[in-house]
This record gives C-alpha cells, structure tokens and sequence, in this order.
C-alpha cells in the first residue's frame, strides 16, 4: 500500500486506526516475508529541539517497561522494538490474530454472570502482573482486549502509558474515571475501567450506551446508578461491581487481587454442590493416604491462596508507600514476606522503606537478602548502594553501584547514585562524568543537572555551574532549589543583582526558604541596603525563632552598620542557644573590640580558641587586642599561628594580612590602627 518503509524495513499494509496523536498500521517486516505486526505512530505536539530531547528519553524509558511485560507474560501483547524517525516516535508490537472484546460485549446482549465472573477473572490475573511491576495500563476498555484465536486467551493490548508520553493529554474515552481525566491516575483507575466494562457486558448494552450509562448518577454521590435496570444480576455481583466503579477512588477496590478474591468466594458459592462432592472426596483420600498424605495435599491445595494472600499484602504495603504511610507499610511487606519467604521483591520494597524511615542497617539487611534471592536483580544492588552511602560506607556503595551498572547499563539512576559517592570518595571528575551519564540517558534529571552544577561551582566551573541550574529551570520552573544554587553562583561572580533576582525567585516558590533570605539578607546588607537586610533576617527568625546561624547573620549586619550594641544581643541570643559557637564569641568579641572593651574582646577570643584550635580569625584578632594592650609576645604568637592556619587552609589574603601585623609588631612599629578581621568570614 505504501512504497515507503518505516525504520527502512516496516512495509505498511494497510491502517488499523486514525487518531490526533496516533496512528495504528498493521505492517510486514521485509527482512521475515509473510510477518505481520503492528505499528504505532505517535506524534508530538512540538518539534522544539529540548522538547523532542526529554520525550525521546521518557519515550524509550516507558517502552523498555512494556517489553520487559510482554517478554514475561504470555496475555501481555509483546513489544518487538521502538525508533523515530522524523521527529515521530514508533513502537513496534506483535500482530495478534483474534478477535477484541468488542466481537463478546457491546453487542446488546447480556452475558451471563458466570460467563462475566469467568472474563473478568481472565484480565484481573493480569492487571496483578501488570500492578505489581509499577505500571497502570490507562487504557482498559473492550478494544483493547484481545480474544486469541490459537488458545482462546485474553491478551492485553495497546496500553496508555506510553501515549501518555507524547501527549499530556488525556484520552476521551468512556470508561475513565476522574482522578484520570485530571491527569492522576491510581492502579485502581484500571480496576474502574473494567468494571464500566463489566456493567455494560452484564447490561447488554451497545457502546453507543456507555457514555448515557455513566450518566445515570446519583447527584449527591456521583456513584453510577444502574443496577436497579436488571433483575438478573445477583446482589452479591452488584456489589462487587459498584465497588469497582466507586467515583472516589479510595472507596473503590485499591488493588486487583481484591477483586478476584471476592469473585472467588461468589464463584465458591454458586457452586455448593460441587464443594461438597470434593470434600466427599477429600475425606476418602485423607482416610485412605493418612496424616501424612493430608499435609501434603493441604499444603499443596493451599499454597496458591498463602501466594496470592502474600501479592495481595505486597501490593497493600506499596500502597501505603506511596502515600507516605511507611510504618504501615513495613508491617504489610512483614506479613507478605511471612507468607512467601522467597518474594524478592517484598523485600527489596520493605529496604526501601526502611530507608524512608532512616533505618539504613535494617534497609542494608532486606536489600541484601532481596539480591541473594535475585542475583540479577540491578534494582535491588542499587538500593543497598544508598544504604551503604547513608553509612558512610562509601567503597561499598560503589561496589553495589559498579554492580546495578553492569547488569543495567541504560538506567540513569545508577549513574547519579555512583556519581554523589564518587564526590564522597574525592573523584569529582568521575562523579561529573557519572551525572553526564545519566543525563545523556535520561535528558529530564533534574537532580543529576542539579549535583552536577553543585559540584561545578565548588570547583570554580562557574559559567558550567550556570548553565546546569539553567537546565533544570528550563526543565521544571518552578525548582526553589535551582534558582536558588544559581544564586549562589552569581554572588560568587560579584553578579549580585542575579543573585537577589533568582533568591527572591526561589523564595516566591518556597516562602520559606530560609537560606534564600539569609543569602539575600548578606547582599542587601554589603549594598547599604539596611532596611531590606534587616527584613529578612527577621523572616527567617520568624520562621524558626531558634535558628543560631539567623542571629549570627543579623549580629554582622548591624555590626557593619556600627550598631554593636544590637550586635551583641544578637550573639548573646545565638551563645544562648548554642554555647558551642565559636563564630559567635570570634564575632562579640569584635563587637566588644569596636566599643573599646578589650579585655571582654580577648576573653571572646579566647573562648571561640578553646572551642575550635584551628580558628585563624579568632588567633588573628586575639592578636590584634593585645597587640592593642601592648602584649607584643602574645600578640605575636596569636600572628604566627593564624599565619599558619590561614596558609594551609588557603586563605591567602589573610595569610598576608598576618604576615603584616607580624611584620609591624617585630619592627617596632604602632599597631594603634590594625583592625580586626570582619567577622563575615564566620557565617555558617
């Protein structure tokens, strides 16, 4: 039909289906004559070059996932491969020969309930499979079903998760339920989906039915009234079905397995008789093969039920996860664990947990544990490799992170983990180049930008630096933390008026933010600027009154513009939180100094010498008092080990700062006129 091939191989046959983002072809591969397989073209809404960036990575991202299902799910239709071509983005899934559910429902003729217990028992045991690996389909509806024509088997097709990636968009379709149209869909959106399916096949309604279907609604509930149609659904189904399609979603069922369980026990019940004549059995056989032939036969008939009871109590812990409620999860992975000791990945999620809730030894222990059951497992090396990092042991983080790469080359987020240990173990070059890493792999990461930039601007790569904190801004805008890093670039390359600019940007997005004011307080206050300086140390001191860095930072601005009276109360205040702080006493006692009190002066010190042995500033302005009190040999030796310190810490120009009053005081010469060095090299 088309001379064109896709991807140079794809011959098109004809088109399956039109749609504003997508279109469907049913295509031969040239390179296998007589192969038929699907083609989904997907189009995006821009071909702005940093947009068509971020959407080929999510792209490849979500297509990786979908043939990682097909691959281990027979009833999951398989996905071949994916490429673009053009600015547009294909994937290339098998062709299944069959029939959709469309050919069994919307048809107008009801289905018997045991004929719909058996259906959606089909695609229930499915979304399971699909839950538990973290995907939601988004698109449930009967086209998307297909009835195999070679075993009869219900397939799952089309799923929405990766339209969804070009197009934020969501789909018009009838069986959606709110949270969805809003654009939060749940893993119990998929269970709503099916239960509008389930209610039209058990109504015998026609398609053209089910937008007049969710209609029928209660106005104070919103719940679809419709049972009240028939009387040949059974209570006990109807209740299973409304609780499906609850319009609130935490009402509704919250995992698949919820459902089946329940179908189950409807099922066990229509079949009474049956029951009967199999524990008649039953008590044959355990008469004849004895106690030890009936624990056999009771653990092998009951070991399904402990496994799906074990994914029901996993799928209820993650639950619990994702809304923050970690406790709680713990204690339903403990019980899903208890009940299949070998679910690796009950405990790779309950370490995960654990790490939520800052207990790295136990989050070490489960990870552990989930790798010896699944040596494969890149996920599970690369959770211990946190954990380890939050202990401190950085060479086996690592080693867990060398590991999580070499079984999974392609994901971004073992490359940032190696990359801020590597910046632990003093390898910024390969910690720059693990975040390049992953943001080449995943052009959306923020975080990778973000530490990436960090570490840039502590390596005086300032224009680099810039340029990181650019990109995420451009990526999300409304990142408090870039604007405000970016802040502190731009201060470092005297750009203050940037600098204020992208603070009062980060403080409009977080108001309360305190290093955003105390950052922009410190240049207010070097441009004069004493009202507004004043303003924002007094924000942060309402936000949390007892913060000692907040005092310390109004302390140095009101003792640069000469009011060390107000300077003092403001040390006095930080001491009294924290008597530990030498910087308060080095900065009260040059208060102290200025208003002509120099034994208080040394005694401050002294003090902050007595916490901190390695204090230059505190030895050099001890110095300057007693050279002041005419102690020439102790102001002399203060001199010479603030020279020191300040040498082997860098501090060149206060190296040569001392190296001067040294020079003075051994010539002889008055030191009436040395001051102090500013406190501002304190701040915290």
């Amino acid at each position: 039909m088309n001379s064109h091939l896709l991807d140079g191989r794809y011959r098109i046959l004809t088109v399956l289906n039109t749609g504003e983002v997508a279109q469907t072809y049913l295509v031969e591969d040239t390179s296998l004559p007589n192969s038929q397989l699907v083609v989904k073209q997907l189009r995006p809404p821009s071909n702005n070059s940093q947009t068509l960036k971020v959407l080929r990575s999510l792209f490849a991202n979500k297509a990786k996932i979908l043939e990682k299902l097909g691959q281990e799910h027979d009833q999951i239709q398989k996905l071949v491969t994916y490429f673009e071509e053009k600015e547009e983005f294909y994937i290339v899934q098998e062709y299944i020969p069959g029939n959709p559910l469309t050919e069994e429902v919307l048809q107008g003729k009801p289905l018997k309930e045991d004929q719909l217990i058996s259906l959606l028992s089909e695609i229930l045991e499915i979304l399971v499979f699909v839950h538990v690996h973290g995907v939601i389909h988004r698109d449930i509806k009967p086209a998307n079903i297909i009835r195999r024509h070679s075993d009869n088997k219900l397939v799952l097709v089309d799923f929405g998760v990766i339209k969804e990636v070009i197009t934020t968009t969501v789909g018009k379709s009838e069986y959606l339920p709110d949270e969805q149209i809003h654009g939060t869909p749940k893993y119990n959106s998929d269970i709503y989906a099916l239960g509008i399916v389930a209610i039209a096949a058990i109504l015998g309604l026609q398609a053209n039915d089910i937008s007049k279907l969710k209609s029928q609604k209660n106005r104070l509930t919103s719940e679809i009234l419709w049972h009240n149609q028939t009387t040949e659904v059974s209570r006990k189904l109807a209740k299973i079905l409304n609780k499906m399609v609850r319009f609130n979603y935490r009402k509704r069922y919250q995992y698949a397995t919820e459902v089946l369980e329940d179908l189950k026990q409807l099922k066990n019940n229509q079949h009474d008789q049956q029951e009967q004549h199999q524990k008649n059995l039953w008590l044959i056989v355990s008469c004849i093969a004895g106690c030890i032939t009936l624990g056999v036969w009771a653990w092998f008939l009951q070991s399904p039920k402990l496994v799906s009871n074990a994914q029901k109590l996993y799928q209820q812990g993650v639950s619990k996860y994702e809304v923050g409620k970690f406790q709680e999860a713990v204690e339903y992975f403990t019980e899903a664990i208890e009940l299949d000791s070998q679910n690796a990945l009950a405990y790779n999620r309950r370490g995960d947990t654990f790490y939520r809730l800052g207990d790295y030894q136990k989050a070490q222990a489960d990870s552990s544990k989930a790798i010896l059951l699944n040596p494969q497992d890149a996920n599970a090396y690369y959770d211990r490799g946190f954990c380890f990092y939050q202990l401190g042991k950085y060479q086996e983080a690592l080693a867990d992170y060398n590991q999580a790469i070499k079984l999974d080359a392609k994901n971004p987020f073992f490359y940032y983990g190696r990359g801020i240990t590597r910046i632990k173990l003093k390898d910024n070059k390969g910690a720059i180049g693990d975040f390049s890493k992953a943001i080449a792999i995943k052009p959306d990461y923020t975080e990778a930008y973000l530490e990436r930039g960090i570490l840039r601007r502590r390596l005086q790569l300032k224009q680099a630096a810039i340029n990181d904190f650019d990109a995420v801004i451009g990526i999300n805008p409304s990142d408090a933390k870039a604007y405000y890093q970016r802040g502190l670039t731009q201060a470092a390359n005297q750009q203050k008026d940037g600098a204020i600019k992208d603070y009062t940007n980060a403080i409009s997005i977080n108001p309360k933010y305190i290093e955003a004011y105390l950052n922009r307080g410190d240049i207010y206050s070097d441009q004069g600027k004493q009202l507004e300086a004043t303003e924002d140390y007094n924000k942060v001191l309402q936000i949390d009154p007892k913060l000692t860095a907040a005092y310390i930072h109004r302390g140095l601005h009101r003792f640069s513009f000469g009011n060390y009276k107000g300077a003092i109360e403001d040390y006095n205040q930080a001491l009294e939180l924290n008597s530990q702080d030498a910087a308060a006493y080095n900065n009260r006692g040059n208060a102290y100094l200025e208003m002509g009190n120099k034994k208080a002066a040394k005694e401050d010190y002294s003090q902050a010498i007595a916490i901190n042995a390695n204090y230059g500033l505190a030895y050099y302005n001890r110095g300057i008092v007693r050279a002041k009190m005419k102690q020439k040999k102790g102001a002399i030796a203060d001199f010479q080990k603030a020279a020191k310190l300040f040498q082997n810490q860098g501090e060149k120009d206060s190296y040569k700062d001392a190296q001067k009053e040294l020079a003075i005081l051994q010539n002889s010469v008055p030191v009436n006129n040395s001051r102090a060095i500013s406190g501002k090299r304190s701040k915290n």
